[in-house]
């Protein structure tokens, strides 16, 4: 997987040359921003799967998006998007299939909560799936 830095840079009294002020390392999932008026290296790395994966794939078929959300310094906010938007369309589909799938209703109705929770974490892994072919593989 690859790291890609933004062609600004800033000097750095710490580091005693220029460096990027936006780095992206697709390995850590990690987006590194240098504050140049503070000197603060910002850093903030993702933890799910879904932009992990969204970004090696990125990284092998649309590099040159990355290197341009990176060079315009908008990959924290398009990278916080992503995440905010996948989180609430597998959310959203769970929900529809809760109200009009027959049996979770039943299981509901009964109490059955081992089988609330398994259809629940079937509902998951299918709106995953579904969502992941639509807005992280693209």
């Amino acid at each position: 997987m690859s790291r890609y830095t933004s062609e600004q840079t800033a000097y750095s009294y710490l580091k005693k040359k220029y460096v990027p002020l936006w780095k992206l390392d697709t390995n850590t999932v990690t987006v590194t921003h240098i504050n140049a008026d503070t000197q603060n290296e910002e850093r903030k790395t993702y933890n799910t799967d879904f932009i992990r994966y969204h970004l090696h794939f990125s990284d092998s078929h649309c590099h040159d998006r990355l290197r341009r959300l990176v060079n315009d310094g908008k990959i924290i906010q398009y990278l916080g998007d992503m995440e905010l938007k996948v989180s609430e369309a597998i959310s959203r589909q769970v929900e529809l299939w809760k109200q009009t799938y027959s049996c979770y209703q039943k299981a509901v109705f009964s109490g059955d909560d081992e089988k609330i929770l398994g259809l629940e974490n079937c509902f998951i892994s299918m709106a995953r799936e579904a969502v992941f072919e639509c807005m992280i593989y693209v």
